[in-house]
């Protein structure tokens, strides 16, 4: 789950939280969460890898940083504003 914020349960998306092991052998979490409600339709993804955290710390590492978009998506416009690319021959990098 993702919300907007600390105390933002009021808006507050699902989604799939997924956990790998890396080739050292530490844990490795995955999400992606739908922001489907308030004019948006958009899917975020988000990982976290951090050999010195447990698989706890590590979900909350996640969790904050799922919050973080949901925030940036929703207050910010994120995913509103007009995309900074840059053209390098047939490859176009979006740069937000």
């Amino acid at each position: 789950m993702a919300k907007a914020g600390r105390k933002g349960f009021d808006r507050c998306f699902h989604g799939i939280i997924t956990r790998n092991i890396d080739e050292n052998g530490d844990a490795v979490f995955f999400s992606k969460i739908y922001v489907k409600r308030y004019g948006f339709n958009e899917v975020l993804y988000s990982s976290a890898c951090d050999p010195a955290l447990d698989s706890r710390d590590l979900r909350d590492k996640l969790g904050e940083q799922l919050d973080e978009l949901v925030l940036l998506v929703l207050d910010y416009g994120l995913t509103k504003m007009k995309p900074a690319v840059e053209d390098y021959g047939e490859i176009n990098i979006n740069l937000n």
